[in-house]
């Protein structure tokens, strides 16, 4: 007999970024490019007027418990943002937000409101692993990361590089789950991929049709906009909301759309995300509230009140708006160097570099003759750059912590050490 349950017996304690960016660190004068967060000089990337706004908070704005769903003054400014954000949807259909800590939380809530044994998730075959972690016990399968069971992978792109809507169709269409969990990441971690409008607008078409022709089949269309905002590319900047709003009209279909202060607002440490429903069921939404708030009360209980009032100073604030945009302004300018590099030193010669245009991130898959583990080994040892060997084949690189004129050095030292595996 074992002291732990279920869960206890299989849940487990992912190394993989987190031992990277330890081996990072004490490499001496190494440039960590491993981690999901923005920097300048190896410093957090933040908005300055943050210091000011803790200024200005007083111990009995701070100190007493958050309502269970969160201060209703931020809930009521997110959802505004939202509608802003995304004109073309019905403002009725629209929950206020819950307040989360963190948009991990906000996954963890869908997937133990909506998921359970027996039912499935459609994921890219490149993905945040913790996706994995989280959904797994929940679907059923024995072990924290196994793919065993109820848990589909559709190849994010062609043989082209193109973004793959046939795969996505062919996998969907060969669920046979009645109840499917979509996992829609747009800034994508890790390709840093979001879909054209025209993309984006077919994959919900694919999701729409299914749904009508599967009415026993409940979908749940999980949003996880982590890097909302994040856009680089002219015909690439189509909100998800503002196309999966769509598949509301299908009484199968609950669209939740998940996002947070952490990168939008450079705010990774306040812990403030937010959960928000969709749906034009006036019922399933306030069940939907209900049943969040419950959950929140039997876990956190409430988020933290000191970082909600920071993230709603900050919101407010006309100063911090024009310091976020700022900042933004820097990871994209670093986004156009970083293409600028890559078509110099011409590294698409040596590896399969893939598509990316937003967000923080860009992969690579290694060519098949070097072990991307040891090729990231050996790229810290050697060159003093800590990069993210996701599995054998593929590697992550987190432009948003490469100071502009770190990026072509990085380049240029990665087509070097490719040939040194190469001869």
């Amino acid at each position: 007999m074992s002291f732990f349950s279920k869960l206890g017996e299989n849940i487990i304690l992912p190394q993989d970024v987190l031992i990277q960016s330890k081996e990072t660190s004490v490499v001496p004068n190494a440039v960590n490019a491993t981690i999901g967060i923005a920097t300048d000089n190896k410093k957090a990337l933040s908005l300055p007027s943050i210091n000011e706004v803790i200024k200005e908070l007083s111990t009995a704005e701070y100190l007493p418990y958050s309502p269970t769903p969160g201060l209703l003054k931020i809930r009521e400014l997110w959802k505004e943002k939202i509608l802003k954000e995304n004109s073309t949807i019905n403002s009725k259909y629209l929950s206020l937000p819950m307040v989360t800590t963190g948009i991990t939380q906000g996954i963890d809530i869908v997937a133990n409101l909506f998921s359970e044994k027996d039912d499935a998730l459609l994921l890219p075959n490149l993905f945040w692993q913790n996706y994995a972690q989280i959904f797994t016990i929940k679907l059923g399968n024995n072990t924290g990361l196994s793919f065993d069971n109820n848990i589909y992978k559709y190849n994010q792109f062609d043989n082209e590089n193109n973004f793959n809507l046939a795969d996505f169709k062919h996998t969907l269409y060969n669920i046979k789950e009645n109840k499917i969990s979509i996992i829609l990441n747009f800034p994508n971690n890790p390709t840093g991929y979001t879909p054209s409008t025209e993309e984006l607008t077919q994959l919900v078409s694919i999701i729409d049709v299914f749904a009508k022709e599967n009415p026993n089949k409940n979908l749940i269309i999980i949003s996880d906009d982590a890097y909302f905002g994040l856009f680089f590319e002219e015909n690439h900047k189509t909100p998800t909301l503002s196309a999966t709003y769509r598949l509301a009209d299908n009484n199968n279909c609950l669209v939740v759309k998940l996002d947070g202060i952490t990168k939008e607002y450079y705010g990774w440490g306040l812990r403030v995300g937010f959960v928000t429903y969709y749906t034009s069921d006036d019922k399933l939404q306030k069940i939907a509230l209900e049943k969040t708030q419950g959950y929140l009360r039997s876990t956190t209980s409430s988020p933290s009140n000191l970082s909600q009032q920071i993230a709603l100073r900050l919101l407010e604030s006309s100063q911090a708006k024009q310091e976020k945009t700022y900042n933004d302004n820097i990871i994209e300018e670093r986004y156009h160097i970083l293409k600028e590099a890559i078509a110099k030193y011409n590294l698409d010669n040596d590896v399969t570099i893939l598509p990316f245009n937003s967000g923080y991130f860009f992969t690579i898959k290694m060519p098949e003759h070097i072990d991307a583990h040891k090729f990231r080994l050996k790229f810290l040892n050697d060159y003093k750059y800590g990069v993210y060997s996701m599995d054998d084949s593929h590697i992550r690189i987190a432009f948003s912590c490469l100071d502009k004129e770190l990026i072509p050095d990085l380049i240029k030292n990665f087509k070097l050490c490719i040939k040194e595996f190469s001869k």
